[in-house]
């Protein structure tokens, strides 16, 4: 279920204490080596705020991350990927109509990328396990995460259950 291009979302090292960080970085990255293997690009969004100062440890990409050199990365500002970052002119010079996302947080940033980029056009999917947040004191982690899939999936996105992703 390749799409024309992958979109991995603030994978900092701020943010690693997300709910099945480890299995969601060795997720993400099992995605990154299929669109490098067929050629699609990759665009990493990097989350920069008062939480994560630029240049700091907590700002910086995961280290871990399958990154290459033809990989772009786009400084955001706010959750909201798009917002004044330049991504829907990239992937429309990519030639990118269709996006999958991944990353983090589930209820901020990937639920804004997926619903932004639904209402600039681009058709958006993202596979069960690809996405985490944190407990909250009134939902957990996976509430939050099932809670969005299920209206994302038909409405904003199409949601992938695919069995070589492990939860």
């Amino acid at each position: 279920m390749l799409k024309d291009g992958l979109v991995v979302i603030d994978v900092q090292y701020g943010l690693s204490a997300a709910n099945h960080y480890k299995q969601l970085l060795a997720n993400i990255n099992q995605r990154i080596d299929a669109y490098h293997a067929a050629d699609h690009p990759i665009i990493f969004m990097q989350h920069t705020d008062e939480s994560m100062p630029y240049n700091s440890h907590d700002w910086q990409l995961d280290t871990q991350l399958h990154r290459a050199p033809s990989d772009r990365v786009i400084l955001k500002y706010h959750s909201d990927s798009f917002f004044q970052t330049g991504l829907a002119a990239t992937l429309h010079g990519l030639h990118v109509q269709t996006i999958e996302v991944a990353g983090l947080q589930t209820e901020y940033c990937i639920d804004t990328a997926i619903r932004v980029g639904h209402d600039l056009g681009f058709k958006a999917a993202t596979i069960h396990g690809l996405n985490s947040t944190f407990d909250t004191p009134d939902l957990s982690a996976q509430q939050i995460i099932a809670h969005h899939e299920s209206i994302w999936d038909g409405s904003f996105a199409e949601v992938v259950r695919d069995e070589g992703v492990k939860l």
